[in-house]
């Protein structure tokens, strides 16, 4: 398996030009974002909020962010991980969400 890269200070240095349009124009932001599994199966799974820095190109609008080791391994399972970050559905007996 590939190393991956934890520290955001080594992600930044190494994105020099845009994936997308080879800009050179980007800057960071502090992020929040909620992942969710796809399809019907993934109402059964947990969100996942990670809170990463998010390299943005302001000429094309690509985003790059690194999802942190604890938060992957519940995108690899679909099953919490301690210290994660994730929230579950709560369906009520009536069947409703809450």
């Amino acid at each position: 398996m590939a190393e991956r890269i934890h520290s955001w200070g080594q992600f930044a240095s190494e994105i020099q030009t845009c994936a997308s349009c080879q800009s050179e124009n980007q800057k960071t932001f502090a992020s929040e974002i909620a992942i969710h599994f796809p399809g019907l199966e993934g109402l059964e799974k947990p969100i996942v909020w990670v809170f990463p820095k998010i390299s943005v190109c302001l000429d094309c609008g690509m985003a790059q962010v690194i999802v942190p080791e604890r938060e992957l391994e519940v995108l690899r399972t679909g099953a919490p991980v301690k210290d994660a970050v994730v929230c579950w559905r709560v369906v009520t007996a009536k069947g409703g969400k809450s």
